[in-house]
């Protein structure tokens, strides 16, 4: 019973646009943040700009960022999670977390079988 719950939330991640690490850490830099701009975001993660706007595409695509052009004193792009990103990026950590969880209680049943 548990692999069949284990494979459905590994599906869930693998079919998710953030199943990908490369966009699951884009999302989780977003997060906490009104928005990032474009090079802030390749800095942080170490990303080329090409890998970078890459999977920024993904992601416009499937709707979980908005991009805005500012202008301050050079033109500049500002990365946003989009809502339906961060409820997607939820619904991903919730699949992670219930995989963990499902393992953990797992392996502390393990000891018990070997103990008979």
């Amino acid at each position: 019973m548990r692999e069949n719950k284990d494979s459905s939330d590994l599906g869930e991640i693998a079919r998710s646009p953030l199943g990908n690490p490369v966009r699951l850490a884009i999302a989780l830099y977003l997060l906490p943040r009104r928005g990032a701009y474009f090079a802030s975001i390749a800095k942080a993660l170490g990303l080329s700009h090409g890998n970078l706007r890459h999977h920024l595409n993904v992601m416009l695509q499937h709707g979980l960022i908005e991009e805005r052009y500012v202008i301050d004193k050079r033109p500049r792009k500002l990365i946003m999670l989009s809502m339906k990103g961060a409820r997607e990026l939820n619904k991903v950590l919730s699949a992670f977390n219930t995989l963990i969880s499902s393992n953990q209680s797992a392996e502390s049943e393990e000891p018990r079988k070997q103990d008979q």
